[in-house]
């Protein structure tokens, strides 16, 4: 029932705002938040959206407002830049004000479990969550609500996904929070960080198969694995109900429900092309992560002579469209995989399918839900 009425919700919410994006499938209402912390060894701050089963009596209201897709302006900005149309202020002003995108997931909304008190009787006494966690890693170009269906969704069916928005200058714009020029300790001021073009006359994001930009795309692909371990570290302190300081100083979020309620022992990574590769390094470098799934992954960050010294020993699941690998490309992904385990089992299959985006999507949520909860 709770189900239907987010569904229902949802569509009726009107065509500019939702862009198409599907409701979540699960059982659960959807809530999210922004959360920027500094923690040792990054000087930047880490930025991610959480995405979590919230409590089941929200509903959209001043309180809690679906969230935006594109959380400021500037990203459209950024974006605009990136494929190089023409002023881009004044497109990015119209296409933010006008369109209002949004997410099917409730900005700001209380956890599932966490008590509320205009509802204590909506769930029973002591109803708590362990939400597996997933760390999404977005592709070129993106930013930390690129994942929005699949983050969502994954949500909807009581797990909890950080949405990491990566430090490595391939997003098309990224936050950052600098200390003002003349002001008191702490008080911050937005900082826009552009995308790094390379060097090379050709850009692989426009052309997958270019191997001019590899030690760029290499190099942001080490810090895309980094953030993926900071991510878990952050959802460390969480679960222990330590004090994350939120530099985007949105007040009025208490964090502290978290605590005792993320399953660490069952982390997984996924993403979407850079955000695949940056799975794979993960996966070879982080043992706590039990499993990965990389969608559509873009294998030319490693070189040829790299990817026999990878070593991932956790089940790893490439979901690729046909229509856009390569032979070279899918080619290290059997590098990386072997036919059959120990026991003489199947450990690698390619199943081709025609079928939609969105389904194909959905039915990639489902096999992810099975890899985490039998891991």
């Amino acid at each position: 029932m709770m189900a239907t009425k987010v569904k229902e919700g949802w569509k009726n919410f009107g065509l500019l705002k939702g862009i198409g994006i599907p409701a979540p499938t699960g059982k659960h209402v959807v809530g999210c938040v922004d959360l920027m912390h500094k923690l040792e060894g990054d000087s930047d701050g880490l930025l991610v959206r959480l995405f979590y089963p919230a409590h089941p009596t929200v509903r959209e209201g001043d309180e809690y407002p679906y969230a935006r897709l594109t959380p400021n302006r500037m990203y459209t900005k950024g974006l605009l830049e990136f494929f190089t149309f023409k002023f881009p202020g004044a497109l990015s002003f119209l296409l933010y004000y006008l369109t209002d995108a949004r997410q099917p997931a409730f900005y700001g909304a209380p956890l599932y479990g966490s008590s509320r008190a205009d509802s204590e009787s909506a769930l029973p006494k002591n109803a708590t969550m362990k939400c597996p966690v997933v760390v999404y890693s977005h592709g070129l170009s993106g930013m930390r609500t690129s994942g929005t269906t699949v983050c969502c969704d994954l949500a909807s069916h009581g797990y909890a996904v950080a949405s990491v928005e990566h430090r490595d200058r391939s997003c098309s714009i990224s936050l950052k929070r600098v200390q003002k020029p003349g002001a008191a300790e702490g008080e911050l001021v937005d900082e826009w960080v552009g995308y790094l073009r390379p060097d090379s006359e050709k850009d692989s994001f426009f052309d997958p198969q270019c191997l001019e930009d590899v030690p760029l795309r290499h190099e942001q692909v080490k810090t895309r694995s980094f953030d993926v371990k900071q991510v878990l570290k952050l959802l460390d302190i969480l679960n222990d109900g330590g004090t994350v300081h939120n530099m985007l100083d949105e007040d009025g979020f208490d964090f502290g429900m978290f605590k005792g309620c993320l399953d660490l022992d069952k982390a997984a990574v996924m993403g979407h092309s850079f955000g695949g590769s940056a799975t794979v390094m993960a996966l070879s470098e982080e043992p706590r992560l039990k499993c990965g799934i990389a969608m559509d992954s873009w294998m030319v960050p490693f070189p040829d002579d790299l990817v026999a010294e990878l070593s991932i020993k956790q089940p790893l699941l490439f979901i690729n469209s046909y229509d856009w690998q390569w032979k070279e490309n899918v080619q290290k992904m059997l590098e990386l995989t072997q036919p059959t385990d120990e026991h003489g089992r199947i450990a690698t299959t390619t199943i081709k399918l025609m079928c939609s985006y969105q389904s194909q999507e959905s039915s990639m949520v489902h096999l992810s839900q099975r890899q985490l909860l039998t891991r």
